[in-house]
């Protein structure tokens, strides 16, 4: 259940996603990405889905989907396997996950509560695996990364899929220009609240100092010019991801430009 006193930041969360769940309410799920055997390594949610699918091994594991919103990755999860839990600030949210485990008979594989990422109802060591998809930007991450730590089983790995701010391209995209280009004001048809940001420095250092190890991989560097394409094509996005993917395993280096990470933390056994 949701603590009975809110920040202000959390409490606009909720009024956002009141009107979020309903606009870009879904009615089916492409279980593709875990279920099939194309690999896309240049799309930064493919790549989580495929993290996750190198781990399963049993039908006990227990994944707790970190700020699950409608609950599509969830039903990914157990459709792939896993017991999933999965919280969100949003009770319209979580609404909808009901509605999508019932409708793919996953709702015994799939269990949904009303939760903030600072003060997680769950017990210590109750996960085998932790992933949060565009969930750090939205919250306090020291209180946060401390529970995602507590409630990870040892031996356990966190994955996390965020925006992270990027050299060079940074200043350009904050500078007058680059907002009018590409606006990142609050928006509902682009999912972007009032209190979101891109991970920082400190961010990193953070992560860092309660994981006991972190890995990381970048994408986004060319793709980034997508949102100044006017209707940019799922086509094209993908083949600008694709063109990121080359670049960076020709020159290892342009990897520090990405402007999006996927950390895979983990919990070291006792």
């Amino acid at each position: 259940m949701l603590p009975a006193t809110l920040t202000a930041r959390q409490q606009r969360e909720i009024d956002f996603y009141k009107d979020y769940a309903q606009r870009q309410r879904v009615s089916s799920i492409d279980f593709d990405p875990v279920l099939g055997h194309e690999q896309r390594p240049w799309n930064p949610y493919w790549y989580v889905y495929q993290l996750v699918k190198q781990r399963y091994v049993s039908r006990k594991q227990r994944l707790l989907d970190y700020g699950c919103g409608i609950g599509i990755a969830s039903a990914r999860f157990a459709r792939l396997g896993y017991q999933v839990d999965g919280f969100d600030i949003s009770e319209e949210n979580l609404a909808v996950a009901d509605d999508l485990a019932a409708k793919y008979q996953l709702a015994s594989r799939c269990h949904f509560a009303p939760m903030t990422a600072e003060n997680l109802n769950y017990e210590d060591n109750s996960f085998d695996m932790l992933v949060g998809i565009d969930i750090l930007h939205h919250i306090d991450i020291q209180k946060s990364i401390e529970e995602a730590y507590r409630v990870l089983r040892p031996g356990g790995v966190a994955i996390f899929k965020e925006h992270i701010e990027a050299p060079i391209f940074e200043p350009i995209r904050q500078s007058s220009v680059g907002r009018w280009i590409a606006p990142n004001e609050t928006s509902q048809d682009d999912h972007i609240t009032d209190d979101e940001r891109k991970l920082n420095n400190d961010d990193m250092t953070a992560i860092n100092g309660i994981f006991d190890r972190v890995e990381e991989k970048r994408f986004t560097v060319v793709s980034r010019v997508d949102r100044m394409i006017p209707q940019c094509s799922v086509g094209m996005r993908a083949r600008l991801q694709q063109l990121d993917h080359y670049l960076m395993k020709a020159c290892p280096p342009i990897r520090n430009l990405g402007g999006t990470v996927v950390l895979t933390c983990h919990k070291s056994h006792l």
